[in-house]
């Protein structure tokens, strides 16, 4: 017995050495994007904002891919977040190391509060409850317009400093929001294999059987959910830093939409994928609309495509090859 678990100690070490190695190669590609594109300043910014988009994205699978639930107002947490750190960056300090972990540990307040709310309900009921959450806070843009910018939205953001340095340049921050997003893969990946993690598997596939083992499912539920609105925060201040201004419209539930469909597009509950789905929809959405005024058109028929094509999204449409790949070509077993 014990041969055979150092075996199969051996084997899932095996299996794990080759993601790594991807992960490192991707990762080096992925930083050398400035070096190939100097000409081209766009694409670095155009590359930024989706990786901002990848972090909302992790942010939202870390609590429906963890536990099922369906959030229609993740915008909320994404735009308070960027409100939050723009109003401290205008009014106590510039300093990243700063305003980020202050305006997180102010949401992970706030949707703890919340979330003792939400999470008594299940189904539709929760999801509808998210989506009036965020839409309210969209009407409070407009309520405290003296401090928030109404309409024309929190302006003027002063560039921000990192240990006393400032942050400029498009290079320099696509470099930043890179390691912003391995960061958040990071964290949501080892929480996926602790046992926190398992006990949210749990409750995903089946709640009911989650409570009869002894698991405390809605302590878990609102685990991830003040863990998803963090994650979703910093995201949002890491936005309004790098543009230097923020609109009541990444508040509304159309943004809550896309974040949606960044994680179905890239594959619910595979943490990964939701971050590829959310490069892929920011670049082709630029793509299309830079083709047509009707954009939204010819996205949904390709969303519905890879839909139908790929269930599993596109992490799902890889994830055989790989396997394949990983296993000789399929001779192992």
């Amino acid at each position: 017995m014990n041969t055979e678990l150092k075996v199969g100690t051996a084997s899932a070490r095996y299996k794990f050495v080759p993601l790594l190695v991807l992960a490192v190669i991707t990762i080096s590609l992925c930083a050398l994007l400035p070096a190939f594109t100097r000409d081209q300043p766009f694409v670095v910014v155009l590359a930024s904002h989706a990786l901002i988009a990848a972090m909302v994205a992790v942010s939202l699978d870390a609590l429906t891919g963890n536990t099922g639930l369906l959030s229609f107002g993740h915008a909320g947490w994404f735009g308070l977040g960027g409100y939050v750190t723009g109003l401290l960056s205008k009014s106590v300090t510039t300093e990243m190391l700063l305003l980020l972990p202050i305006t997180a540990l102010l949401v992970m307040v706030l949707s703890f509060l919340f979330g003792q709310i939400f999470m008594r309900q299940v189904g539709k009921a929760f999801a509808i409850l998210t989506l009036a959450f965020s839409q309210v806070l969209y009407a409070l843009v407009f309520v405290l317009s003296r401090i928030t910018g109404g309409e024309d939205g929190l302006q003027g953001i002063p560039s921000p400093t990192l240990l006393g340095m400032k942050v400029a340049g498009p290079q320099v921050w696509y470099w930043l929001l890179l390691a912003f997003l391995v960061g958040f893969l990071v964290l949501v990946l080892y929480l996926r294999i602790t046992p926190l993690g398992k006990a949210w598997l749990g409750v995903r596939e089946n709640a009911e059987r989650a409570t009869f083992v002894g698991l405390n499912v809605f302590r878990l539920k609102v685990t991830a959910y003040v863990i998803s609105a963090m994650l979703a925060s910093v995201a949002g201040g890491l936005f309004v830093l790098f543009n230097g201004a923020i609109s009541p419209e990444s508040l509304h539930w159309f943004e809550s939409g896309k974040m949606l469909m960044y994680v179905v597009l890239g594959g619910v509950g595979t943490i990964v994928g939701p971050a590829v789905g959310a490069v892929v929809f920011t670049l082709a959405e630029n793509y299309i609309s830079s083709v047509t005024n009707s954009w939204l058109v010819y996205f949904g028929a390709l969303f519905v495509f890879i839909v139908i094509v790929a269930p599993g999204g596109i992490f799902g449409l890889l994830k055989p090859h790989w396997q394949r790949m990983t296993s000789g070509g399929g001779s192992a077993s």
